[in-house]
């Protein structure tokens, strides 16, 4: 079957960056169908290159949104940052894995996945990896597994995974029909795991293909600063999302691991001098709680065994490696 496929680039002040990921979508052996650059109102030019125009930059999730909206007729569609450069059988690899051809397989092969993801490596440091599939864990932390692991064993070999990072991601156009798009009150930042785990209530399935390779520069456009932190703008996001997370999905014995979860966070938070978009984070959540919980029901009996399976590929990812985890787990 010949799917029709389209790419959807998200981009703000992308100028050198958006053009170098579109020059890496040129080369795919399997040409997108489609690309819609998606652009938040940039000031450098880059916005030239764009097919969807916002008047300002209305965040990550948005601009997305407004992609897929733009791709209406795809079955397929690449969600991609625009600091990433794909290998030349990005696309090809991962639409001929088991993932999305349907043929009859046993289980674990990869065979209906409607989420998909490639092995993402360390734009400056292409021996590293910058991820290898997410999971998110009982206290709604989110974790890009194999991030800063050397890129061996056992990131290698294919496998399910939890969700998949939206820096290169492909995904079965079929989902955003039944489940809806990203959530737009995360401006930047853990929407892809909201989705996830939206997606994986309803019944769809993630699939890490390691043959599909990208480079990924990472937090490029609002990220870190020069000392490799994250900036203000990131850690007031980051607090925002991870109680909206909360919000929406926490219940029952998920509240003293959400928690436990908040308050490592908020003490890396204070410790790295950052209290102040720290408190923003919190206050701004807080300001959404009520409509965050009362969006849409959620099942949380199922939410629960979902997050535990997600916490042993994260136990088994990161345990021993970050001291946020080691505490966790303690």
């Amino acid at each position: 079957m010949k799917w029709k496929v389209a790419a959807v680039i998200p981009n703000w002040n992308g100028a050198g960056r958006l053009k170098r990921c579109l020059e890496s979508l040129q080369t795919q052996t399997r040409r997108f169908d489609e690309v819609i650059v998606v652009d938040n109102g940039s000031t450098d030019g880059s916005a030239e290159l764009a097919q969807v125009r916002l008047e300002r930059n209305r965040g990550f999730a948005v601009a997305v949104n407004r992609g897929i909206t733009a791709a209406a007729g795809a079955d397929w569609i690449a969600i991609l940052n625009n600091d990433v450069v794909l290998h030349p059988r990005w696309l090809e690899l991962l639409l001929d894995s088991p993932a999305p051809s349907r043929r009859s397989a046993p289980p674990d092969s990869g065979a209906d996945f409607e989420m998909l993801t490639g092995r993402t490596l360390q734009m400056h440091q292409p021996g590293v990896l910058d991820g290898a599939g997410d999971a998110l864990s009982l206290g709604l932390a989110a974790a890009r597994l194999g991030h800063g692991a050397p890129d061996d064993e056992p990131y290698d070999r294919p496998r399910p995974v939890f969700g998949v990072c939206f820096a290169a991601a492909l995904i079965n156009a079929e989902v955003f029909r039944r489940v809806g798009v990203l959530e737009e009150r995360f401006f930047a930042y853990l929407e892809d795991a909201e989705f996830c785990l939206r997606a994986q209530l309803a019944g769809y399935r993630a699939w890490y293909e390691p043959m599909a390779v990208a480079w990924h520069e990472g937090s490029a456009t609002s990220g870190r600063n020069m000392g490799g932190e994250m900036s203000a703008n990131v850690v007031e996001w980051m607090t925002t999302n991870q109680l909206l997370l909360a919000a929406r999905y926490a219940d029952g014995e998920m509240w003293s691991r959400v928690a436990t979860v908040q308050a490592l966070w908020a003490a890396r938070m204070i410790m790295r001098g950052r209290f102040g978009p720290w408190g923003r984070g919190v206050t701004a959540a807080l300001r959404q709680w009520s409509a965050m919980r009362d969006a849409f029901p959620v099942d949380h009996a199922a939410v629960i065994p979902l997050l535990r399976e997600a916490e042993k590929l994260i136990r088994r990812d990161m345990c021993g490696k970050d001291l946020f985890w080691r505490f966790y787990f303690s």
